[in-house]
């Protein structure tokens, strides 16, 4: 394949504010039909760039320990990858994933430890 970036990347660049909320980054992303926006602060400088990932990590595992899961989203499709401290736990965790505006599926690539 001879593409390059150019060849398919965007050239209407749409940003989003340090202080969107995330229902607001969530609308944009489905209004856009995007999956990222870089982030600007106070002075239009790029300070950052935020994924729908990064949302629905944020969102779903809300209360969790970080770094225990991987999530990855596609089409609105959320692949949770890794091991819940229990079998309820994963299933919280899946349910709040599920009620995340702009999710269509989730699926649960959970390992669970035996529950005592």
């Amino acid at each position: 394949m001879k593409s390059t970036i150019k060849d398919v990347m965007s050239t209407r660049v749409i940003a989003v504010r340090q202080g969107a909320s995330y229902k607001d980054m969530a609308a944009m992303l489905r209004e856009q039909r995007v999956s990222a926006f870089p982030v600007l602060d106070d002075h239009n400088k790029v300070i950052g760039v935020v994924s729908e990932s990064d949302l629905l990590t944020k969102e779903a595992l809300e209360g969790t320990v970080p770094g225990v899961f991987t999530v990855s989203v596609t089409d609105g499709i959320v692949t949770i990858e890794g091991t819940a401290e229990s079998t309820v736990v994963g299933r919280d965790i899946i349910e709040a994933a599920r009620h995340v505006e702009g999710v269509v599926a989730v699926r649960d690539r959970f390992s669970h430890p035996k529950d005592t």
